[in-house]
């Protein structure tokens, strides 16, 4: 991290007298938390530039061990005094989190407008510590400003803009969005840019990357226990397209993340050879076998499962975005 960019937040710190004046204290946790609150029990939370203390309170108020992270010491007093004054215990950590090593994974982490703050410079840091953070089942929420229109620039205090794309680039194919929320903001002091929308993610792990030959196995499953012999239907195919009615447009959708997610975006036709061959090395597969099968499981005439009207009751692809959320 750069001196100026370490003064400059503690400079703020420095200016005001209580934390309710400080430029992005919220009184409300930031979206999402609530819901993943009633969706899973208390564990383990990650707040990455605490600030106020306000998600980091509410987070132990709900039962959750959390450690809160912040690289200016006035923030942790802030976090602290008000979870002691709730009545709740947080653990406070003095550190720059794209140096910082974290100790253990995590269930939740949170990052309430840290990442739009850095500079790009250190985003490969973040991102690997991120990474390394988030359990296998755990959750990220990220608050981050996007423009508010094209080209919009920064505002001299920033914070940097990006749009949803970018976001969904930066994360994939690691993390997959579950849910977003927007809300734009027309009128902001010049130093910030005037406007912006704020954005809410949701992100999860991305089981078809971190699983896929699971993700087969899963695919295999399913269709043995519908009686499909799959194995001889994918032997013998020479025209795959044209045999099995999936073309490579319908098979660009069962791809993406409407689907299997092994793309985070649904990719255009002549990307699918390409994403497939990486995910089959991943899986220890070959690619022309895993292309084959997925035209097989999309096919009406073959597998009939992952069809255009898809049959998830009868599936048993845990991985896929019709069944994975339920």
């Amino acid at each position: 991290m750069s001196t100026h960019e370490k003064d400059t937040f503690a400079q703020t710190y420095d200016w005001v007298g209580s934390w309710q004046e400080l430029p992005w204290a919220h009184d409300e946790p930031t979206l999402f938390l609530a819901d993943i609150c009633t969706k899973r029990s208390p564990g383990t939370a990650l707040d990455i530039g605490c600030g106020s203390g306000t998600d980091s309170v509410y987070l132990a108020g709900q039962g959750w061990d959390v450690t809160s992270l912040d690289f200016v010491p006035k923030a942790l007093e802030f976090t602290q005094q008000r979870a002691r004054a709730a009545g709740v215990s947080v653990t406070p950590v003095e550190a720059d989190i794209t140096t910082w090593e974290p100790p253990q994974r995590y269930d939740l982490v949170l990052d309430h407008g840290l990442l739009h703050n850095m500079d790009p410079v250190r985003y490969p840091a973040y991102r690997e510590r991120i990474m390394r953070a988030i359990a296998d089942d755990g959750e990220f929420v990220l608050l981050h400003w996007h423009p508010l229109y094209p080209d919009q620039p920064n505002g001299k205090m920033g914070p940097r803009r990006v749009d949803r794309a970018a976001i969904k680039d930066f994360f994939a194919p690691e993390l997959q969005e579950r849910f977003f929320a927007a809300e734009e903001f027309e009128d902001l002091p010049e130093m910030v840019g005037r406007g912006m929308r704020q954005a809410y993610y949701w992100f999860r792990r991305n089981l078809s990357d971190l699983h896929p030959a699971e993700l087969i196995e899963q695919i295999e499953a399913t269709m043995t226990k519908h009686g499909v012999d799959f194995s001889s239907m994918v032997g013998g195919l020479s025209d795959p397209a044209n045999e099995t009615g999936v073309d490579d447009e319908f098979l660009a959708t069962i791809v993406g993340p409407g689907r299997l997610g092994i793309a985070h975006d649904v990719p255009a036709k002549a990307e699918v050879p390409a994403i497939l061959a990486k995910f089959a090395a991943a899986a220890g597969a070959e690619a022309g076998y895993v292309g084959k099968l997925l035209r097989v499981f999309a096919s009406e005439q073959y597998g009939n499962i992952c069809i255009s009207s898809a049959r998830c009751a009868e599936c048993e692809v845990r991985f896929c975005k019709r069944l994975r959320y339920r």
